[in-house]
This record gives C-alpha cells, sequence and structure tokens, in this order.
C-alpha cells in the first residue's frame, strides 16, 4: 500500500500562520537589540563613574587664581548735567489799559504792536479810547500826570527818555523845552497832543487844570492808556483816577495863559520799559475788548534760556564752582558758552501773570523783583533789571545767559554744564579697582610682570563707573594695569604687595 502526498488545497500551509512567524521573529530581533544597547549604556555610566583617588582629589581642590583687570588712564574725568530750555527775553513788560474816568469802558481801539515786531523809544503799544499809549525807556512806571511846571524824580525819567530824541535837558523841571519836545513826540506818533491850562496848580497836584485836547472833557484824570507795576508785583488799578501826591520839591505856580499842547502828558498815555529796543512776545487783547486788562507782553534786555530742574539738579548748580563751563548744544546757541544767571525754587514763586511771567530775583531764592527781574501779575508787569531767577509754581528753574546775538524767543536750547573736572596730573581708573581697607584707606593694586603691588590713593569722585584718583605716593602711571576682580589665591606680592 503506497502513501500518496494529498494534494489540492488542503496541503497548503495557511498564509495566516507565515505572517504570524514573521512577526514573532521581529519581535525577538528588537528585544535582543534593546537588551544588547542597555547593557552597554549601563557599561558606558558605570566606567565614567570610576575615579581614580588623584582624580578626585584633583576635582576637590580649588579653581587656580584668575582675575580680571582694567587700564589707568590721565585723561580728565568730568561729570556733566544735561539740561533743555527755551529761549525767551531776559526782562518783561505787561501793558494794561486804565478804565477812564466818567465812562463805564475803555476800549482798544488799536493795536498796532503785532507779535514779534520790534518797537523802539516813542512807538505806541496800543490805541485805548481813541488815545496813544506811548513807549519810552524808564525804571519806574508813571505814577502821575505831568504839568508844566512840575518838578520831580519822574520829570527827570521823562526828560532823560526825551534827551536822545530831541536834545531835551535833564533838569527836573517840566519847563518849556520839555512842553515841546512832549509835543514833538506825539506829533511823530500821529496825534495831538494834550494841552493843559499853564503851570499846574498847588504844587505840581496831578489832576487839576483843563481839558487837553482830543483826551479829556473838563478837569479831571485822564481816560484810556496803560499801567505798569514797576516790578512791584501788586496789581494795578484798573479804575478810577490817576491823580496823586504833590511832586516833590514843586514850585509852581497857578495857572495862567492859553493851553499849549505838549503842557500835559497824562500817565494813562506813556509806559516805561527798562531796556529799549523791545519785542512784543505777545498781545492778549483784540481790538474792540474793553481795555482795563492786559494788552500787550514786550520783551527786553537780551535773551536767557530758562531751564526746569529737580530739587537735586537746583542743589547742584548751588553748588557751582565758579570756573564751571556753561556750553549749549543744539539750538540757536549751539557752541557757544554761557553763564548761570539765577535759580528759583517754588518757595521763591510770587503770583505770576495770566502768561506765566513769574518773578525774578537776582540771586538763588528769588529775591524782590523790579530793580531785580521780570515781573508780572495780572494787572500789569515790568521788568528793570537782568537776568532774575524766576520760579514757576512748584518748579525748580535755572536762568542761563547766553553770549553772541539774539535767537527767536520760545526756541529750544540744550545746556551741557560742566559740574566737576579732575584737576591736571589725577589719573582715572575703573571704579571696581579702588579697594578700602578696614582703616577707610583706598588703594589700587597694579599687576605688572605677574606680580601685584598695593598703590595708596586719595579719591577725588566717581561718575559713569569710573574714579578719577591721585596716587599717594606717586607710584602710578597711565597705561599701567590694575586689578578689578580676583579669584583664588593672588600671585606673590612684590615690591611691598601684599597676598590677597
Amino acid at each position: 500500500m503506497s502513501l500518496e502526498r494529498p494534494e489540492g488545497p488542503q496541503a497548503a500551509e495557511p498564509s495566516g500562520g507565515r505572517a504570524r512567524h514573521r512577526s514573532r521573529r521581529a519581535l525577538v530581533i528588537a528585544a535582543a537589540v534593546v537588551v544588547l544597547f542597555g547593557s552597554s549604556g549601563s557599561v558606558w555610566w558605570i566606567a565614567s563613574q570610576a575615579r581614580t583617588p588623584e582624580q578626585r582629589a584633583a576635582n576637590a581642590a580649588a579653581p587656580p587664581p584668575s582675575r580680571i583687570t582694567g587700564k589707568v588712564s590721565d585723561q580728565q574725568l568730568v561729570e556733566k548735567m544735561e539740561l533743555t530750555g527755551k529761549v525767551e527775553t531776559a526782562s518783561r513788560t505787561t501793558i494794561a489799559g486804565v478804565q477812564p474816568q466818567g465812562t463805564s469802558r475803555a476800549v482798544v481801539t488799536g493795536l498796532p504792536a503785532a507779535m514779534g515786531k520790534t518797537l523802539k523809544a516813542g512807538a505806541v503799544v496800543a490805541e485805548v479810547s481813541g488815545r496813544p499809549v506811548l513807549l519810552l525807556p524808564g525804571r519806574f512806571p508813571a505814577y502821575r500826570d505831568l504839568k508844566a511846571g512840575d518838578k520831580g524824580p519822574d520829570v527827570q525819567q521823562l526828560q532823560r527818555a526825551l534827551q536822545p530824541l530831541y536834545g531835551t535837558a535833564v533838569n527836573g523841571t517840566y519847563g518849556p523845552a520839555t512842553v515841546e519836545a512832549v509835543r514833538k513826540l506825539y506829533a511823530a506818533a500821529g496825534y495831538e497832543a494834550p494841552s493843559g491850562q499853564g503851570q499846574s496848580q498847588g504844587g505840581g497836584g496831578a489832576s487839576g487844570g483843563g481839558a487837553p485836547s482830543g483826551a479829556f472833557s473838563g478837569g479831571g484824570a485822564p481816560r484810556g492808556g496803560a499801567e505798569t507795576d514797576g516790578g512791584t508785583g501788586a496789581a494795578p488799578g484798573t479804575k478810577g483816577s490817576a491823580s496823586a501826591p504833590p511832586a516833590r520839591g514843586s514850585d509852581a505856580t497857578p495857572a495862567s495863559g492859553p493851553a499849549k499842547a505838549g503842557e500835559l502828558l497824562p500817565a494813562a498815555e506813556v509806559a516805561y520799559v527798562s531796556t529799549l529796543p523791545a519785542t512784543v512776545v505777545q498781545v492778549t487783547a483784540a481790538v474792540g475788548d474793553a481795555a482795563d486788562k492786559p494788552l500787550v507782553v514786550l520783551g527786553s534786555g537780551g535773551r536767557q534760556v530758562r531751564a526746569v530742574l529737580t530739587a537735586d539738579q537746583r542743589t547742584r548748580l548751588r553748588d557751582l564752582p565758579n570756573d564751571a563751563v556753561i556750553r549749549f548744544g543744539t539750538g540757536p546757541y549751539e557752541g557757544r558758552e554761557g553763564s548761570l544767571g539765577s535759580l528759583a525754587g517754588p518757595a521763591d514763586a510770587k503770583n505770576g501773570d495770566q502768561q506765566g511771567n513769574a518773578k525774578t530775583g537776582g540771586q538763588d531764592g528769588g529775591g524782590t523783583s523790579g530793580a531785580a527781574g521780570t515781573a508780572g501779575t495780572a494787572g500789569a508787569g515790568t521788568g528793570n533789571g537782568g537776568n532774575g531767577g524766576g520760579g514757576g509754581a512748584g518748579q525748580h528753574e535755572a536762568l542761563f545767559v547766553p553770549s553772541g546775538a539774539e535767537a527767536k524767543e520760545g526756541a529750544v536750547q540744550q545746556i551741557s554744564v560742566e559740574l566737576r573736572r579732575s584737576p591736571k596730573g589725577a589719573l582715572t581708573v575703573p571704579v571696581s579697582a579702588v579697594w578700602t581697607d578696614l582703616g577707610g584707606g583706598s588703594t589700587v593694586t597694579v599687576s605688572e610682570g605677574g606680580k601685584e603691588r598695593n598703590v595708596p590713593v586719595e579719591v577725588l569722585f566717581t561718575h559713569e563707573g569710573l574714579t578719577a584718583v591721585t596716587a599717594l605716593d606717586a607710584n602710578l602711571g597711565a597705561g599701567e594695569t590694575v586689578v578689578l576682580v580676583r579669584r583664588g589665591k593672588a600671585a606673590d606680592a612684590s615690591d611691598g604687595g601684599t597676598d590677597d
């Protein structure tokens, strides 16, 4: 009987069995690879942790000494303060109108002084109720109407103002020459001069006399015009008479004869400014407005730069040495030098005017206004002097006086103030190069040829990471290397140096 291999589908191995066989083989191979790599990593980690006693000792030892060094320089160390300010006129005058007596209001009928215009002596600042406000140089404001025969310091001031224009003698008496000069002053401005009734009554009183042509009807006080406070800071009157006490030393007699043009100069029709020419800084009124308020702000007396300070900056500037250099940076005065005019703080500020003009004084802390600087109130103000320091409310400020030509009002100007400069012969080192011992002495450590030596020094001042020093034993020079930071044991000291 023969055995025969079955044929057909029954003898063939199922395809699913072959696939399972291959999958088991792949898993076995992957497992073997994982075991192999794991064993190798373990061996490597164990080997990496193995150290000889010598290696362990080396790892436990301190790192080798190291240090960071810097250089000594002979360049002067300069500490500066950088500020930003604005250009303005050194003295300001606010012209205000006066309500005419016998009228309900004074009206602005003309404003020929436009913004930025330069005005000279005799110019018309404004026109109030058809009458001019004439500009003249003077130290104090008009405080009474002047008439022929009057005497006093206000007459002398008028004559000094008229002398360059008409050659008027300065004798303190309002005589025929002064009358003629006043008439010419009005004529040059295009107006008829007021006339009086001969000489003044009763020793030079201001309110008596006849009606000036074109200005008054009947006796009484002037109508229209301007007032200034003369730097006192007090608000001027806004209504009422311009009468005042008799002039000192007046020897006038009762009036007689026909009235003449120029025999009267109403206080309301003249405005005195400390320095001329003056520039119109601001026009605060318009034609048709009531005139019993500020009309025009004038600036005169050169230029200054006003800068706002912090309290600390003001303290530093107050202690500024006399030989400190103040140099102007970006701005109209770039490259020029200047000086510190004055300082002011919140405690120095008085009543500023509506344009923000603060009082100024001639020294730190304000001082009195008037002969010292700019003054301003809501009514009027005048500045009869130079560069006072004006503190706005709640502000510390400094006024710097530039050299050279005038610049535009309001221009922005950078200021660099040299606070301190190291003297000649001093050296400069990085601030971390200076070591202080327990006794309070200061030294720097010089490194040369692998050796170190300590040099005692006097510290002058420190600024922006650098220190100005003077070597006490002259054993320090520019270009030498000094130690800034040191780690580990320092190199053996020599030449008097010590180990760290």
